[in-house]
């Protein structure tokens, strides 16, 4: 009920923050100022909010002082603007020219947390999220992305200070990837197709065993095994269907 009365609300709200950071805000031209004047009015932005203004001048330093002293921490800030911004392409562009451009940076860490952020952010919009839409039938390459991103984080930096959020975040990711693959195996079984709900229960269970849906995973291989006469698998699942404990 909630939703629903807010439901407009929320949608011009989203619209409006759209118009705002579109390329069609009045903007007065970048200024001629040195590296350092324009990148502090550009984290003078940041620090606002204002991320359309940010972009501005975040890309007029980055085309007037390619080679500056502040080039590596401009690519960065570009990459935390357009994140912000919820532009996701040209998050994505900025974060893979910077880690082709930077492969021993010190801040590796920091550009694999964001491109696990923003995959998760291609996955889906605020008014999704917002009103709870069920998006375990959409194509999971962004989240397979970001369950990269995150897993190298996690192993390659296990010491950085993104790494704790980076493991809660991929919880997340996983338990969306299994709800995703549990999806798949559900639609197969309504349909007869035993072998392939099958083959989707295993990939919950060898790849995120660790989620929700494992259980569910295990229940239903051991069912479509002795429906099938494939009685051996079944005693396998069975085992370690009883040997697992799950949380109710």
């Amino acid at each position: 009920m909630f939703k629903k009365y807010w439901l407009p609300f929320v949608i011009a709200s989203a619209l409006s923050i759209c118009a705002c950071s579109s390329d069609n805000v009045e903007k007065d031209q970048v200024p001629d100022l040195s590296q350092q004047a324009l990148h502090a009015k550009a984290r003078q932005y940041i620090a606002k909010g204002d991320f359309a203004y940010a972009r501005d001048y975040l890309e007029a330093l980055d085309s007037r002082y390619p080679f500056g002293e502040l080039t590596d921490q401009v690519q960065l800030d570009m990459i935390y603007a357009y994140y912000k911004s919820r532009r996701p392409e040209q998050t994505t562009a900025a974060i893979e020219r910077y880690l082709r451009l930077n492969p021993t940076s010190q801040y590796t860490d920091y550009v694999l947390y964001m491109k696990g952020l923003n995959e998760i952010q291609k996955h889906g919009t605020m008014i999704q999220d917002f009103l709870g839409f069920d998006r375990s039938q959409k194509d999971p390459q962004f989240l397979y992305d970001a369950y990269k991103a995150f897993s190298d984080l996690i192993e390659t930096y296990p010491n950085s200070p993104y790494a704790l959020d980076a493991y809660h975040r991929l919880v997340f990711v996983k338990n969306q990837l299994a709800k995703h693959e549990w999806a798949i195996a559900k639609y197969y079984q309504k349909r007869g197709a035993l072998i392939s709900a099958i083959r989707h229960c295993q990939t919950i269970i060898y790849t995120f065993s660790d989620t929700e849906y494992t259980k569910s995973a295990l229940e239903l291989m051991e069912k479509n095994y002795r429906t099938l006469g494939l009685n051996l698998p079944a005693e396998n699942a069975g085992k370690v269907l009883n040997a697992s404990h799950f949380e109710e």
